[in-house]
């Protein structure tokens, strides 16, 4: 059964191969992609030194290492003392800012009898 869906599958894909109309298409092909593919073989094939890989990146590694090197001595060399903060937050207060939280109470012990007062904060 195998052999019967492979044999369909070939003479459907037999009607796709260029060869069928031009003899010599494969061949031709072949030496085509080789022909095209020869100088880039060749640069690949040639041994580099470390030193020779430098000097080729010299056009943009110089001006780019600059220009890095003028922008960091340009921010540690400027003259600006950081302000301080105006006020500090607590975490539950940063994580609650902008949200409508609900009073919550907190009880302290107060008076020389210990009685218990409430008194309403909101968190």
């Amino acid at each position: 059964m195998n052999d019967e869906i492979d044999y369909g599958i070939r003479s459907m894909l037999a009607k796709l191969d260029p060869e069928r109309t031009d003899p010599g298409y494969w061949l031709r092909f072949q030496l085509w992609v080789v022909n095209a593919a020869a100088p880039e073989l060749a640069r690949r094939r040639r041994t580099a030194t470390v030193s020779e890989v430098v000097l080729s990146w010299w056009r943009t590694l110089v001006p780019t290492a600059a220009f890095a090197a003028a922008a960091a001595g340009f921010v540690l060399l400027r003259d600006q003392t950081p302000t301080p903060p105006v006020a500090y937050l607590g975490v539950d207060e940063m994580l609650l800012e902008g949200i409508e939280a609900p009073v919550m109470p907190a009880f302290e012990i107060a008076g020389p009898e210990g009685e218990v007062v409430v008194v309403n904060e909101v968190y």
